[in-house]
C-alpha cells in the first residue's frame, strides 16, 4: 500500500470516527471506550431543516481540521500510558476540535447537525465529503 493509499484509507476512518465522535466530539472522553450517540427522534429531524449548501461547505472545511486534529492526537494517545496525560490529550483534542468548528463559522451543535444530516442524506454526505476534500464513498 502506498502512502497516498493508506492516507485516502486513514481519512475514510477518521471520517467515520467523526461521526462518532458527534455529537461535540464525544468519542474522544475515554480511549477505546464507544460512546454510542443518541438517535435523533422522528419529530426532530422532520422539524429541522436542511442544512444550506454554505453551511455543508463550512462544516466540510471544519470536518478536513478535525480529522487531522483527531488524526495527530490518535497518535499521540496511543503513545501515552498515563491515564491523566491520556485526559490531558483528549481535553486539548476536544479543544482544538471546537475552535476549528468555530472558525468556520458555526457553533458545534450546527456541525454536529450537518454530520448526522449528511448519514442519512448521500447528497449532502457528498458534498460534505467534497469540501473536506476526502475521496467519494463509493
Amino acid at each position: 500500500m502506498n502512502d497516498r493509499t493508506l492516507f485516502r484509507a486513514s481519512a475514510v476512518a477518521l471520517f467515520a470516527a467523526a461521526f462518532a465522535a458527534s455529537p461535540a466530539l464525544a468519542a474522544t472522553t475515554a480511549p477505546g471506550a464507544a460512546t454510542p450517540m443518541p438517535a435523533p427522534t422522528t419529530g426532530s429531524m422532520a422539524a429541522a431543516p436542511a442544512a444550506s449548501p454554505q453551511t455543508v461547505a463550512k462544516a466540510g472545511k471544519a470536518l478536513h481540521q478535525v480529522l487531522d486534529i483527531n488524526h495527530s492526537y490518535g497518535a499521540k494517545l496511543a503513545h501515552t500510558t498515563d491515564p491523566a496525560g491520556k485526559q490531558r490529550l483528549i481535553a486539548s483534542a476536544k479543544s482544538k476540535a471546537a475552535a476549528a468548528i468555530t472558525a468556520q463559522g458555526l457553533t458545534v451543535r450546527q456541525y454536529d447537525q450537518v454530520l448526522a444530516e449528511a448519514r442519512q442524506n448521500p447528497s449532502m454526505r457528498a458534498q460534505l465529503f467534497a469540501a473536506a476534500g476526502l475521496p467519494a464513498q463509493k
